[in-house]
């Protein structure tokens, strides 16, 4: 076996770290393709929770509409037996309609 001289240690280890640094390179760059894919796989996911979401929000938004006509209705019967001094059927139904949106909710 041959001698080795510090030139041939110093250019095998160039080598060594060139062959190390193209690895870490590769890994980077596949990191960074998975990464870029990752977004547009969890994409579908992310529509379907802001569905979710916005059917929640929308039957509540409706479920507060509901209550605030009932609401309305019953101020109307109030109102309406104030100034008449009659109406109480109105009142009567408003009473049931108000006692069911809140029981029911």
């Amino acid at each position: 076996m041959e001698n080795l001289t510090l030139t041939q240690i110093k250019d095998f280890v160039i080598v060594l770290l060139a062959v190390l640094a193209f690895i870490v390179l590769i890994g980077n760059v596949i990191k960074t393709i998975r990464d870029w894919r990752k977004p547009g796989m969890s994409e579908a996911e992310w529509h379907r929770q802001v569905d979710q979401k916005l059917d929640s929000d929308n039957k509540r938004i409706k479920h507060l509409e509901e209550g605030n006509k009932v609401k309305c209705k019953a101020l109307m019967a109030l109102l309406s037996h104030e100034i008449n001094g009659n109406s109480s059927d109105k009142l009567q139904k408003a009473l049931e309609d108000l006692n069911e949106y809140l029981i029911e909710g």
